[in-house]
């Protein structure tokens, strides 16, 4: 029977910042029995598969052949290893902040998650020949140095693939700010004024800018995102409708009942209920 719960990965090896292994020799890391949230990054290169999905943070997403995804901290994900075959890595999330803030000129892997990439037939023989070198240099020395350069040279040719998410692609490095700063702050910090004032700008002119860019203003974004973590709490953990209504900052569990059904149209109780519901049909099916 399947586990309407969610397992919190940390990183297996926490002296190593990557690990890499082969999709169909690791089933046991996806058992499909359970939800997982993990606190590093992952990057999945589906190579084979056989009429697959997965689910991410409540939405169903078809698994393609050639195709890399990108799963942020924090995401809850579940997919049925069987009958895939690819590369999966887990990376520290410190560690993949840093080379994509330092060494990477793009702002690829800012967007807003999950990502996917198609892999074209052409670059095939490229993805597998620098995950070699990850296989290699991990199942050897583990030189941090080293796998620092392959993880660099891997991500700058998963930026130059077709990205099929349907993600914005802000220029402005203070769109990125204001995500950031919202991912820091959106269970203390509601108030526009306080963004507006960490990137020196005017609520008016910081909400130009983010409706320029990804058609939302602040305080949509902060709803998104209260939203979304209600969700993930409701759905898969078993604190209860007070204390996830605490977590989330909310003065009161009325007030608190009132925003999740105006913006989901299920009361939080029957929102958990569905989630059950959907899980035995994923898992049954």
């Amino acid at each position: 029977m399947p586990q309407n719960k969610v397992i919190k990965v940390q990183m297996f090896d926490k002296n190593i910042p990557i690990e890499l292994y082969s999709i169909e020799d690791a089933t046991e890391l996806f058992d499909f029995d359970y939800h997982y949230q993990y606190n590093f990054y992952q990057i999945f290169w589906f190579t084979e598969v056989e009429n697959s999905q997965q689910q991410i943070d409540f939405q169903s997403y078809p698994i393609k052949p050639q195709e890399i995804w990108i799963i942020y901290p924090g995401q809850v994900q579940f997919f049925n290893p069987t009958g895939i075959k690819g590369y999966y890595l887990a990376i520290d999330k410190d560690y993949f902040n840093r080379i994509i803030h330092h060494q990477l000129k793009e702002n690829t892997f800012k967007l807003p998650p999950p990502l996917h990439f198609h892999v074209s037939e052409d670059k095939v023989s490229l993805f597998t020949s620098l995950l070699n070198l990850v296989a290699l240099e991990w199942n050897g020395q583990k030189r941090t140095e080293v796998l620092e350069k392959y993880l660099e040279l891997s991500l700058i040719h998963i930026q130059d693939l077709e990205r099929l998410s349907d993600a914005y692609s802000p220029k402005d490095t203070r769109v990125f700010q204001l995500l950031e700063m919202i991912e820091d702050n959106y269970t203390k910090e509601r108030s526009n004024d306080f963004y507006a004032q960490k990137i020196a700008l005017s609520v008016k002119r910081m909400n130009e800018i983010l409706v320029n860019t990804t058609n939302a203003t602040l305080s949509q974004h902060l709803q998104y995102r209260l939203l979304l973590e209600a969700k993930r709490l409701i759905g898969y953990s078993d604190l209860n409708i007070s204390e996830i209504s605490a977590d989330l900052g909310f003065s009161e569990v009325n007030y608190f009942n009132r925003f999740f059904k105006k913006n989901t149209g299920f009361t939080p109780i029957e929102f958990r209920t569905n989630v059950k519901k959907v899980q035995v049909e994923l898992h049954l099916s």
